[in-house]
């Protein structure tokens, strides 16, 4: 099963070099579509990274999260920060 994902640093989709946040490929701020297009083309599951909140717990994205889960009708695993299932 292949399973996309989408990391997410203040809103923004990116690609960390390596784990590095120095080096960082930002990919658009609007993470929304890219997840309906994946759901779109067949995936059964996302997954998203909050790599904001895994840095700064103070500074999870919940709410851009739960909008982003909301969004589409598929499972969404979500990862990064996560302290609770709510």
């Amino acid at each position: 099963m292949i399973i996309p994902a989408l990391d997410l640093i203040d809103g923004t989709v990116v690609r960390l070099h390596q784990g590095d946040y120095a080096r960082q490929r930002d990919y658009g701020n609007d993470p929304l579509p890219r997840l309906q297009d994946y759901a779109a083309q067949g995936a059964g599951v996302l997954h998203l990274v909050d790599l904001t909140g895994a840095k700064d717990p103070a500074k999870r994205q919940i709410p851009l999260i739960k909008t982003l889960v909301a969004g589409v009708n598929v499972p969404v695993q979500v990862g990064g920060g996560v302290r609770t299932e709510e």
